[in-house]
């Protein structure tokens, strides 16, 4: 029988922490229940320290997303919770798109509309700038098609996130980055901007009145949460109670994410 290695942890000094950011799904949250020692860890907490909550979940609103969390009984307020959307509604004010074409659920299509009411964002084909993948979980193969027609006539390609998967109950379910390797197979293009993890755009809020190596990042995932800690270079902690295994932690070569203690 092969030997099990101990899986160290890193308990956090919140001496070293002025801000703290948190991934939600798979790290504090799985569907609707709060994970095992989530709680505890918010409690734990200094009433100094600056805490945000973020989701590279865009197929919720920002709002839904705080609605949610109170749901689940976690004490927060809505200013608290970061999203990629936010990234999305700036960049196109900076580029001065005012006709792109969005695939997004309804709530979040809506909230986009609040939120720029200057911009068509079902533009049609021919006057389409830019096209935005969002995490659709009602997406049709129209929508698809939609996307794809638009790749071919060289409109610009933003989406909110890169995850192949997002965490549920039952198991992973498909995200966007699946979507977004079948269009590079297809038409050989892929995303100029994306604004969620691992993008320390996302971090912009934070990271704007607090130093990078003073903010701790909470995540579960390697290929997002810890690689936003690498490129914005703050403290981090992997949860192994999401998507990354003992397993896989182990496997890694070379450096590996500190491990929040359960």
């Amino acid at each position: 029988m092969a030997e099990i290695l101990p899986i160290p942890s890193n308990p956090i000094d919140w001496e070293c922490v002025d801000a703290a950011v948190f991934d939600l799904d798979g790290t504090l949250y799985l569907g609707e229940s709060p994970l095992p020692g989530a709680m505890e860890l918010l409690r734990s907490v200094p009433s100094r320290v600056s805490v945000k909550f973020l989701s590279n979940n865009t197929s919720k609103t920002p709002e839904q997303t705080y609605e949610k969390m109170l749901r689940l009984g976690f004490t927060i307020s809505s200013s608290q919770v970061l999203s990629p959307l936010h990234g999305l509604c700036e960049a196109i004010r900076t580029a001065g798109f005012t006709k792109v074409w969005v695939m997004a659920n309804a709530p979040v299509l809506a909230w986009l509309r609040a939120a720029m009411p200057q911009v068509d964002w079902r533009a049609p084909r021919s006057q389409t700038e830019c096209v935005i993948v969002t995490y659709d979980t009602t997406l049709t193969y129209q929508d698809l098609c939609e996307v794809a027609w638009r790749l071919q006539d060289g409109c610009a390609y933003w989406v909110t996130h890169p995850d192949y998967v997002c965490p549920d109950p039952q198991g992973p379910v498909p995200d966007v980055g699946g979507l977004v390797e079948m269009w590079a197979i297809g038409y050989g293009r892929r995303p100029e901007r994306c604004f969620g993890k691992p993008s320390p755009e996302v971090l912009s809020p934070v990271l704007a009145n607090t130093s990078a190596e003073r903010v701790l990042f909470v995540g579960d995932r390697l290929y997002t949460d810890w690689e936003l800690s690498r490129q914005a270079k703050t403290q981090f902690r992997l949860s192994l109670a999401g998507e990354t295994t003992p397993e896989m932690w182990l496997a890694l070569q070379g450096e590996r994410p500190l491990i929040l203690p359960l």
